[in-house]
């Protein structure tokens, strides 16, 4: 056993950071600035989670998340304290594609995952019906009831504008982004905004009458791409990195300490654990602290998805209009595998040079498994098929890469908020063991980023520091 610093009779304190992908390393150099001994643990030989990066064609390609939404809270800041923002690459102006039953349509101005912001441009769109139409436009006199407590985004969207706004729009945005299923998707826990409507019994066309719509959705990367932010994360802190490193349980100690037991080697005793991992992989380590817990825990879902990168000629792939816009959703009702494609030449100058043009193709939602009686090269096949179907791309693929996030999406259902609530509560004892990242506080880098910040602020609390 390796008693840490003799951390119990010392003034520093050591926290055990359990996860090295975006939250975990926000954690640790907060945790860090603080004064406090950092052992920051990851069970694979690299650092940064679902940020990963692979060459295809020559060419270096993001394989998990592709960008960051620099106008969110906190990331201006967090880039300008790594010296990374003015390296920034913005992404290109552009349309996405609604792939809708008579082809290709531009997703219009003001639809996001949670509905219509305005009714103007989905009339003028082509996407819906005369009759989907005249039903969304009755949405400010439909009657409004109390929610009782939570339900999905897309029965509550399908109650105020119809069922085709959630089928053309809501499955497409929002369902690909989380790769679930909208109607048990939470609307609490994933749209805050229309759960506050909600309450107070509003209209939602009214509420957002004249209403900002909130920072824009200004995306950007970096040439090496967003495994550079991963790199600068620790760059000047005094952080004690183990990769290769698993953990298979931890359990308490007295004075409110805890023993983190690794599988191959000694454990550590330290003040504070901070669970920077999927639930699923949290359940496993907290089953000495609290079977409830780990009950708990294993009931929040994961979806498989897949990403894969395609490279074509672009001499061969030629002119093909629907390339002018940025990429393309694919509503569940299509029945296709693919689910979403970025074009991704056309989405970022610095890889607009290259003689061949990259498509990223992602597949996956909860409960889907066709992907995985698939393999790699029967699934790029799949995948570049439906893009034939979808865009009339004549070229074939001159090189690819298939990345498969098995269990990789937490799925924040109805009820999300509570059972987080639960969870935290059977732990409330253990205050020196903390819970953080996308399975508790949702998806996408800004929200891991406070959810790493804010799990810092809850360690040195109960640090007492």
């Amino acid at each position: 056993m390796v008693n840490s610093r003799e951390s119990a009779g010392s003034a520093v304190k050591t926290v055990a950071v359990i996860g090295g992908g975006i939250t975990g390393l926000v954690c640790a150099r907060r945790l860090s600035q603080q004064g406090v001994h950092v052992i920051l643990i990851e069970a694979a030989e690299n650092l940064g989670g679902q940020i990963r990066r692979a060459k295809v064609a020559g060419q270096y390609m993001d394989l998990g998340a592709e960008a960051i939404h620099i106008s969110a809270p906190g990331m201006s800041a967090l880039l300008t304290e790594v010296g990374l923002e003015k390296e920034l690459i913005k992404s290109n102006l552009g349309t996405s594609w609604l792939w809708t039953k008579k082809g290709l349509r531009r997703l219009p101005a003001g639809v996001g995952p949670s509905g219509p912001r305005r009714l103007r441009p989905v009339l003028r769109s082509g996407v819906m019906s005369f009759v989907g139409l005249l039903r969304a436009g009755f949405e400010p006199i439909i009657p409004r009831r109390v929610l009782s407590g939570d339900i999905g985004v897309g029965e509550y969207v399908g109650e105020r504008f119809g069922q085709e706004v959630v089928e053309r729009f809501v499955d497409p945005v929002l369902g690909s982004l989380h790769a679930g299923d909208v109607n048990k998707l939470s609307l609490r826990a994933i749209t805050p905004e229309l759960a506050s409507i909600a309450d107070s019994k509003r209209s939602v066309m009214m509420s957002r009458r004249g209403q900002k719509t909130g920072p824009a959705l200004s995306f950007a990367t970096w040439e090496g791409g967003l495994s550079t932010l991963i790199g600068k994360l620790l760059f000047d802190t005094d952080v004690e990195v183990r990769t290769s490193t698993s953990v298979e349980t931890v359990s308490a100690l007295a004075n409110d300490r805890y023993r983190v037991d690794i599988l191959s080697g000694p454990g550590i005793e330290v003040d504070g654990v901070v669970l920077a991992v999927p639930a699923r992989i949290a359940a496993r380590l907290v089953r000495s602290l609290s079977l409830e817990a780990v009950n708990l825990l294993s009931k929040i879902k994961y979806a498989s998805v897949a990403t894969v990168i395609v490279a074509y000629s672009r001499a061969e792939i030629g002119a093909n209009p629907a390339l002018k816009g940025t990429g393309i959703l694919v509503p569940s009702s299509q029945g296709k595998l693919l689910k979403a494609a970025t074009f991704v030449s056309t989405k970022w100058s610095h890889m607009n040079n290259s003689s061949n043009y990259f498509i990223r193709l992602s597949c996956g939602r909860l409960n889907e498994n066709e992907m995985e009686k698939l393999d790699d090269n029967e699934l790029v096949a799949r995948l570049h098929s439906d893009l034939v179907d979808a865009i009339g791309i004549t070229a074939q693929p001159i090189d690819s890469y298939v990345q498969r996030w098995p269990d990789a999406m937490p799925q924040l259902q109805v009820g999300h908020l509570e059972l987080i609530t639960h969870i935290r509560n059977e732990l409330r004892e253990f205050k020196g063991v903390v819970l953080a990242g996308s399975s508790y506080e949702g998806l996408g880098i800004a929200a891991c980023v406070r959810s790493g910040e804010r799990a810092a602020t809850t360690s040195v609390e109960a640090l007492s520091l």
